[in-house]
This record gives structure tokens, sequence and C-alpha cells, in this order.
């Protein structure tokens, strides 16, 4: 009993810790935060699933959702990259902002569509026996993301491209 107390009061500490680093952020200049690893720090998040550390730093520093790392991509398109679902579905709090980051794309011209065709890290695939569950899976994640672009892309170019 008194592990899981000492586990949970570390877990708190430890986003409290994050809570006030998360606070200084606004405050760095970009080159400041290439320096303490911002980027690595957020792409490890999201290829851990670690959804709480997201919900912090979106919360804390909502621009994070407009940065873009040395390929271009942003929080979401490292989402679709590491099918961490949970945390792409972030995209659907942007409001008027939602349009603009689906319509992103990489340094390669990328958009979320090509990323998530795009077959996922072996070790992802490595706890779904079987070829034929390991496709239907990579499937599953690309109908999930085009399903997604398909209901939103008419809206955000009819209202971003009006003539």
């Amino acid at each position: 009993m008194k592990h899981i107390h000492n586990a949970n009061l570390k877990h708190d500490q430890a986003v409290e810790l994050l809570r006030y680093i998360f606070k200084e952020i606004p405050r760095l200049s970009n080159k400041q935060l290439d320096t303490i690893g911002l980027d690595k720090a957020i792409y490890d998040a999201i290829k851990h699933g670690m959804i709480e550390f997201i919900d912090e730093i979106i919360q804390l520093y909502p621009e994070v959702t407009r940065r873009k790392d040395k390929k271009g991509r942003t929080l979401f398109s490292n989402a679709i990259v590491l099918q961490q679902e949970k945390i792409f579905n972030h995209v659907y709090n942007l409001g008027s902002k939602q349009c603009i980051a689906l319509l992103r794309h990489d340094i390669f011209r990328n958009n979320f569509l090509h990323l998530a065709a795009k077959l996922s890290h072996p070790s992802r695939l490595d706890h779904i026996s079987g070829a034929t569950l390991q496709m239907q899976r990579e499937l599953q994640w690309f109908e999930v993301i085009h399903y997604l672009l398909k209901f939103l892309l008419p809206i955000c170019v009819t209202k971003y491209l009006k003539w």
C-alpha cells in the first residue's frame, strides 16, 4: 500500500514539475526551444502514448499545435505516423484552427493522408501476430484518417478557399 502511495506521490510531483516547465515555454525563443529539445520530448511523449503530457502542454502552451519539427511535422502529423489515436484526437479541439492543421504538410510534401498510408515501424506491429492482422491494423488506421479528412476537408476548403 505504501508503495502505491509513493508511486502516486512521485507521479503528482512529476506532473507539477511539467506544469511549471510548460508555463515557462512561451517565454523562450524558438532557438531556446530547439536547444532544450522540446520537439524530441513531444515526439517521445507521442511515441509512448503519454496523453497526460500532451494534454498539459497543449493546455499551457497551445501554440505547440502549430510548431513544426525538423521534418516539418506537427504534433498531429507525428501522432498519425506513430498511430496514436488518442493524441491525434486533440485535432477536434482546435476549433477554427482545425482546418489549418489539416491542410499542413511536411518538408517532403506529405499531408496527413500520406503519413497515414506509411507502414508502421516494425516494433509497433510486433505485438500483432500474423501479416494479415498487421495489414488489417494498418488499413484500419488509414481508414480512420481518411474518414476524418473526407468529412472535414470539404468544410475547410469552402471556409478558407472562397473565391
